[in-house]
């Protein structure tokens, strides 16, 4: 019993002491040692050149890195813009483009403009080249009363007549009654001036009353018309007349 009981201590200790030395074997192996054990075993230990490029790469200073992508990013902006389509210059139809050469400017002399002339007229004899003997005078015509500067139609009876002066000026009236008519007299009148080279103008003042207006300068006579009621045409003249001695 004593026999069973030492064997089963002494394989007892020799079972701790086996395990103390396994345990001490895997114990005692070093870092360096598993450090080179899996250098062996990496493609990377066979090539040093591959490994210091490596490093040197890597320990490549940041300010070459940041040239080398300011670079690609200038590179890649300007395919960009080229890539881009672009649109032609065209030029208007108009050729707003300045011409190289000199040149001057100039602008044609305007013909000379033809002066305006009034036509020729004839020469005007005065209506009156004398005075004529001044007065008043009823029933009749004064005496030299100027017929020619202010006629009166036939068949006119006389009421009153007067000649005066005023400096260069004679003033000739006369007042009378006729058997024609408005328009016959109108007409008379009328005629009168024509000869005269006047200027005429017609109007109607009041009712039942016509005025005919002549004048070239300073001699003009005016005639004023209208029926009577006894049927009698009254005609009233007067006229003024430069004297040209």
């Amino acid at each position: 019993m004593k026999t069973k009981i030492l064997v089963s201590i002494v394989l007892g200790a020799a079972a701790v002491v086996l395990v103390v030395a396994l345990a001490l074997d895997f114990g005692g192996r070093t870092p360096s040692a598993d450090l080179s054990a899996e250098t062996a075993q990496s493609p990377m230990a066979t090539s040093p050149s591959a490994s210091s490029a490596t490093s040197a790469k890597s320990s490549s200073s940041p300010s070459e890195t940041g040239k080398d992508s300011e670079q690609k990013k200038q590179t890649t902006e300007e395919e960009k813009t080229s890539s881009e389509p672009t649109a032609e210059a065209t030029r208007p139809s108009w050729d707003p483009k300045p011409s190289a050469s000199e040149s001057r400017l100039e602008v044609p002399e305007q013909p000379e403009a033809s002066q305006f002339k009034l036509p020729d007229t004839p020469k005007r004899e005065p209506v009156l080249t004398k005075v004529p003997q001044t007065g008043v005078a009823t029933g009749k015509l004064t005496k030299e009363f100027p017929k020619d500067a202010v006629p009166v139609p036939k068949s006119t009876t006389i009421v009153q007549s007067s000649v005066e002066k005023q400096e260069k000026l004679v003033f000739v009236g006369v007042e009378g009654r006729s058997n024609a008519s408005v328009e016959e007299v109108l007409s008379f009148y009328s005629e009168h001036f024509e000869q005269q080279q006047w200027l005429t103008a017609q109007s109607e003042p009041a009712e039942g009353v016509t005025q005919l207006l002549g004048s070239f300068g300073e001699d003009s006579t005016t005639v004023t018309i209208r029926q009577l009621p006894t049927g009698a045409t009254s005609i009233v003249a007067a006229g003024v007349f430069e004297i040209q001695e």
